[in-house]
C-alpha cells in the first residue's frame, strides 16, 4: 500500500505528489504516462532508492519509507527491479553473468565465504531458460546484445523468487520475439503470486497485460482503471489530464 507519498527530484520540485495506491499479489498494475511523469521516481521510492518526503509504504504491515534496499532484504522482503537503465543501474557490465547475480545473492549465503557454485548454477538455468545468446556465463555482459543484457538483468531477478517485482520499460530496444518472451516472464510471475509493477510505453500492450492501469501525470495519478476494460482514448485523456487542468488555472 502506497498512502500519500510525495517525492522530490535533485530540484527540490515534486516528481510524486500524494501518491495512493494498492497492489495485490496475482496482479500486474501497469504505469501509462508520457516521459517524466513519475514512472522512475515510483518504482525507486518503493524499491528503497529514493527517499519520500512524506507518506508511507506498507508491505504486510512493514513501513518500507526510510528503508535501503539491504533494510528491506533484512526484513524478509524480496523484492526484484529491472530498471531503466539496465548497466548503469541493473548491472556491473564489465562482471559476467555469474558475479552479476552474486552481487544479488551475497546477502543470503551463509558464513563469510561466498560460495560460486549455486550462482554457477543459476547462471546456467538463466542462460537455458532464456535463451541467452552468450559465448559462456563468463562472458562480461556489456559484450552482449541490448536483448541478452536484459534476459540476464530479468533472469536475475526473477530468480529471486520475487514477492514484488518492479519493471521499467522492460522491452525497450528488443526485438518482438524477446519482448513477447519478457511479457510471458511476467504473467508467469503473476500466475505464481508475485505483484508486479510495470512500466510501459506501448498503451496496446499495457492494456494487454494489465489488471490494472495506474495513470501518472505531473507525479500525481489522475486515475486507475481495469486494464480489461479501458480503452486508449481514455489513458490518454488521463495522461494529459493535470497538463490540461493547469494550463486552465
Amino acid at each position: 500500500d502506497l498512502d500519500e507519498v510525495t517525492v522530490l527530484d535533485g530540484e527540490g520540485k515534486e516528481a510524486l505528489a500524494n501518491v495512493s495506491f494498492q497492489l495485490n499479489s496475482h496482479e500486474i498494475v501497469g504505469v501509462a504516462g508520457v516521459a517524466n511523469s513519475g514512472q522512475k521516481e515510483l518504482c525507486e521510492v518503493i524499491a528503497g532508492l529514493a527517499k519520500a518526503e512524506k507518506g508511507r509504504i506498507f508491505f504486510e504491515g512493514d513501513n518500507l519509507v526510510g528503508k535501503t534496499p539491504r533494510d528491506i532484504i533484512r526484513l524478509g522482503i524480496r523484492m526484484g527491479f529491472i530498471p531503466e537503465d539496465r548497466l548503469g543501474m541493473g548491472l556491473v557490465g564489465s562482471m559476467d553473468i555469474v558475479h552479476n547475480l552474486i552481487l544479488k545473492d551475497y546477502q543470503n549465503q551463509p558464513g563469510i565465504v561466498l560460495r560460486r557454485g549455486p550462482c554457477i548454477k543459476k547462471a546456467n538455468k538463466i542462460v537455458k531458460d532464456l535463451d541467452i545468446q552468450t559465448p559462456d556465463i563468463y562472458t562480461p555482459v556489456k559484450k552482449l546484445s541490448g536483448g541478452n543484457v536484459q534476459k540476464v538483468l530479468v533472469g536475475r531477478e526473477i530468480a529471486m523468487n520475487p514477492d514484488i517485482l518492479l519493471v521499467a520499460y522492460p522491452v525497450r530496444g528488443l526485438d518482438i520475439n524477446s519482448s513477447y518472451q519478457i511479457y510471458n516472464l511476467m504473467n508467469e510471475q503473476k500466475k505464481k503470486g508475485v505483484a508486479v509493477i510495470c512500466v510501459i510505453e506501448d498503451l496496446d500492450v499495457l492494456l494487454e497485460i494489465s489488471d490494472r492501469i495506474l495513470v501518472l501525470c505531473g507525479g500525481r495519478v489522475t486515475g486507475i482503471v481495469d486494464g480489461r476494460t479501458a480503452t486508449k482514448d481514455e489513458i490518454g485523456l488521463l495522461m494529459t489530464k493535470g497538463q490540461k487542468e493547469e494550463s486552465h488555472v
